[in-house]
């Protein structure tokens, strides 16, 4: 390769949304030496993908193969497109972001011809396997082992569950933004600065345990009156979690916020968050919510990795009302600050550092 060509290097992903892999295939972007890297995107949706335009303006380019979503029409589409997409633009590395669904992206990016594939694992569930998804898993694995050459993870538990094995990239972010305090709170929303105020972040569904959310606030408002919990995300559990909150009759100590772009602004502002998720690979709000001074309560599902030091671990075998009680006892403490060592470890310029190492090797 000659030295003043750029590699070029396709990033494939479900979608660009403000939570988890989004943010970190945006961080990465807007980080990465744009003097030795061309980053493009291939989208498994047809949907308007909330960083697409950002990219775009800041020299990145955008494909949208089809909705895998749509069955096996869906797919199909993806997979000739994604072949045709490939082909045309030569891409010297292809990054797939899709968990199982790297295996059959990397069969397509092998019959292509690309020199680097790699496997990248977000996710790592330990909860119990229908039969159905075991043999699914089972012959991804297998895919994934034939057609790719690298595989990374952004946690030990993830890259088993997935990739059998690989290296660890942590999901790097902008230490900076998060350890701002000075942010102005939206005026439009609700906001009591002499309460105590929690908060979550992430897609409301099955993964997040979003109804057993409720059930802790619920729990935590037969304690004390004076918090209020904001909830950032939206998903397909959103209707049953409104519906709960209005049976238990809490509608006053939450806020449902949506999908939002300034997250960095409401944990400026927060005292404890809150993450009793059924699995994770890293969470990357939960690193987030830690770099800006929270308290994280999160379950025993999330890797050991993603506690930088302020988190506590409940198992959710305690109970919802047990989470209230200890998030209660902790409400009323003073904050504390991560250490610089972990802050480095989680700073997007060292991951983009990692990646770039990734991506130079292309064997």
């Amino acid at each position: 390769m000659p030295r003043n060509k750029k590699i070029k290097v396709l990033e494939i992903c479900g979608g660009l949304s403000t939570e988890g892999i989004g943010v970190f295939l945006l961080n990465a972007f807007e980080n990465i030496d744009k003097e030795k890297f061309e980053i493009h995107f291939a989208l498994a949706t047809k949907y308007k993908q909330a960083f697409e335009d950002r990219i775009v303006t800041k020299g990145g380019k955008v494909f949208k193969t089809y909705e895998i979503g749509d069955g096996i029409r869906g797919k199909v589409k993806h997979f000739i497109n994604l072949y045709k997409i490939i082909k045309k633009e030569k891409y010297d590395v292809v990054h797939s972001h899709m968990d199982f669904f790297n295996g059959f992206n990397l069969f397509i990016v092998f019959l292509a011809g690309v020199p680097l594939r790699i496997s990248h694992a977000h996710i790592a569930n330990n909860t119990h396997l229908s039969l159905v998804k075991k043999i699914y898993y089972s012959f991804m694995k297998i895919f994934i082992k034939l057609f790719s050459n690298k595989c990374l993870g952004c946690s030990v538990e993830a890259n088993k569950f997935i990739n059998g094995k690989g290296k660890v990239i942590y999901n790097g972010i902008n230490v900076d933004k998060f350890q701002k305090k000075d942010y102005c709170f939206p005026k439009d929303i609700q906001f009591n600065k002499d309460y105590k105020n929690l908060i979550t972040v992430g897609r409301i569904d099955n993964q997040k345990n979003p109804l057993y959310i409720v059930e802790i606030i619920y729990f935590l408002s037969k304690i004390r009156k004076d918090f209020h919990f904001y909830w950032i995300g939206t998903g397909s559990l959103y209707s049953e979690v409104k519906k709960k909150i209005h049976e238990l009759k809490i509608n006053d100590k939450i806020t449902l916020l949506g999908a939002r772009n300034d997250v960095e602004v409401f944990l400026s502002q927060m005292d404890v968050f809150i993450l009793p998720s059924k699995y994770e690979g890293f969470g990357i709000v939960l690193a987030e919510a830690q770099v800006a001074g929270l308290k994280c309560f999160i379950s025993d599902k999330v890797p050991l990795n993603a506690n930088l030091g302020l988190c506590e671990v409940i198992s959710l075998n305690d109970g919802a009302s047990t989470w209230a009680k200890k998030i209660n006892s902790y409400l009323d403490d003073e904050k504390t600050m991560l250490s610089i060592q972990e802050l480095n470890k989680i700073d997007i310029r060292n991951t983009i550092l990692s990646l770039q190492n990734e991506y130079l090797n292309l064997k």
